[in-house]
């Protein structure tokens, strides 16, 4: 599992480390309000909880690899970001 606290920067690479602050840990973006117009903001705030959910949740649609992928896909233009924050948006609530 993922150390309580870890830095998305750790978790996700040196492409979010670009995109996001350095000391930015998952449990804060997971927590974030920022994400209404922010496509970005909401893609960080999706891909953590996905992450997470393809750790503790059996049956989850993404493996924590898929999930990292995505996440540094979605990083590339506000488009990818937007596709990639929904597909996680609709599986994470589908798995509550």
């Amino acid at each position: 599992m993922i150390p309580q606290g870890s830095t998305v920067s750790k978790v996700f690479g040196s492409r979010a480390y670009e995109r996001y602050r350095y000391d930015l840990t998952l449990l804060e973006a997971t927590s974030r309000n920022d994400d209404g117009e922010n496509v970005f903001a909401r893609l960080v705030k999706e891909s953590t909880a996905a992450l997470i959910n393809s750790y503790t949740r059996t049956g989850y649609p993404y493996s924590a690899w898929e999930v990292k992928t995505a996440m540094i896909q979605g990083l590339v233009s506000d488009e990818a970001a937007a596709i990639h924050a929904q597909r996680f948006y609709d599986a994470n609530r589908a798995c509550n």
